[in-house]
């Protein structure tokens, strides 16, 4: 680790790492279609309106209290790999266990006030409320972020993507079981709940088993010395709960507000079409989970040319699997769409579009965010999706009122936008600026006198 990693090393590490995670993503990419068209076609439009605006409180609530751990344990644990470090390793995993398993705590308080707050905006009854209520319970106590960390840090990208395919093909299973047996919300929301629970045991069997004897449990226990050991750890998780509120939370947060502002079909109009869309962004997903080890070894090893190199590379592929991917979905988007969720859900293709064309945009820059987290600059990668988030707000209280549905679309349109080119100028700054800093050889995140 002390030696400078080749440049075309970095590259095809994170390109195999990316086929590991986009074999597990391509089962549960086909899958996804049939159990989400098995719902929208037996719940019709206001009932999977109804499952969608309950799945997007769960996931925005999860945001709100989620610190990204698997994050933490990449830029911290590298180092402790490097070094042989276990009994560091298995402390910093305990106190990433312990962020999880409060944050799950905490969430669920949040999300007794929230689905208190929410039900009667949304029109839940009473029996669709506790529903709601125990499904955020479930969705927030299945914890795996830190086993997620764990297994991409040792490379086990392919033992990640066999416990990561357990999500699609249990919801797949439970959609049918919920179809023969309770064709209700309430089954759907069941056979849901029971996948992830499935996922989270899977994750850390896989866990375990790659690493049977680095996590005892006596070093587990002593997690509460991981910030003595990893300086800065504590601003890091903060900063990292941050991007997680403001990238996944307000993005679920838009489909409650077009449930609100609506009517919870136009919400699942709107969750179908972004759904379908986010085969292009589950690539970009999988490509910064994939690059982020090898930046942070890079970044360790003041390998900073490499990092440079990586990201020039990096973003030219995403340009080129854009243009493929706006392709298909310009070709294929229709028919798909017809074909997932019947005729009556064409009226959601123009949102197709613009939610496509937002994702489009967000893969080029899939390597950006990433780069800014490696090196120690997640307090830009927080300023930029401040920015964003705050243009995607304005834009939705801008273009609902006039355009509804169709305006939360091109609002997610116009926020990628901006994103893109602000992340775009952030990244090479952030790059240039690393030239001269100095990296304390314990990988430690930025201080509070960083560029950060």
């Amino acid at each position: 680790m002390t030696a400078v990693p080749r440049e075309d090393g970095l590259l095809r590490r994170t390109l195999l790492n990316l086929g590991w995670l986009l074999a597990g993503k391509g089962v549960g990419a086909v899958l996804s279609l049939i159990y989400l068209g098995l719902a929208v076609r037996t719940l019709k439009s206001h009932g999977f309106g109804q499952f969608t605006l309950v799945f997007g409180t769960a996931q925005a609530i999860a945001a709100v209290v989620s610190f990204q751990t698997w994050q933490i344990i990449i830029r911290y644990g590298v180092n402790h790999v490097a070094t042989h470090n276990k009994g560091a390793l298995a402390r910093l995993a305990g106190f990433c266990i312990g962020l999880d398993v409060g944050g799950a705590v905490a969430g669920c308080f949040v999300a007794w006030g929230g689905v208190t707050l929410l039900a009667p905006l949304l029109g839940w009854p009473d029996g669709l409320s506790h529903a709601a209520l125990a499904f955020c319970f479930v969705m927030l106590l299945s914890v795996r972020s830190t086993a997620v960390g764990l297994l991409r840090l040792h490379d086990r990208f392919g033992v990640g993507a066999m416990a990561d395919a357990v999500t699609p093909i249990a919801r797949f299973i439970g959609a049918l079981a919920a179809v023969m047996w309770d064709r209700t919300v309430t089954g759907f929301l069941l056979a849901w709940a029971v996948a992830d629970i499935i996922t989270a045991i899977a994750y850390w069997t896989c866990t375990v088993r790659v690493m049977p004897r680095a996590l005892p449990w006596a070093e587990l226990r002593q997690g509460w010395r991981a910030p003595l050991e990893n300086p800065g750890i504590w601003r890091f998780a903060w900063l990292t709960n941050l991007n997680s509120i403001i990238g996944t939370g307000c993005n679920n947060m838009v489909v409650i507000v077009v449930g609100i502002a609506t009517g919870a079909a136009d919400a699942g109009h709107y969750r179908l079409a972004y759904q379908l869309s986010q085969a292009l962004v589950r690539v970009s997903e999988m490509f910064s989970r994939a690059v982020l080890p090898e930046l942070a070894r890079a970044h360790a090893s003041q390998a900073l040319d490499s990092i440079r190199m990586l990201l020039r590379k990096s973003t030219g592929l995403a340009i080129g699997a854009t243009l493929v991917l706006a392709l298909a979905l310009a070709a294929f988007g229709r028919p798909v769409l017809q074909l997932v969720a019947g005729h009556a859900s064409l009226v959601a293709f123009p949102l197709l579009v613009a939610l496509g064309i937002a994702a489009s945009l967000d893969l080029i820059g899939v390597s950006f965010e990433p780069a800014l987290i490696a090196t120690g600059h997640a307090g830009q990668a927080l300023k930029v999706r401040v920015a964003r988030t705050c243009v995607l707000f304005a834009a939705l209280a801008l273009l609902i009122p006039h355009a509804g549905i169709k305006g939360a679309a091109w609002s997610m349109l116009i926020s990628s936008a901006v994103g893109l080119a602000l992340s775009g100028m952030t990244v090479w700054r952030a790059v240039a600026t690393s030239k001269h800093a100095a990296i304390p050889p314990s990988g430690a995140a930025s201080s509070p006198t960083d560029p950060a």
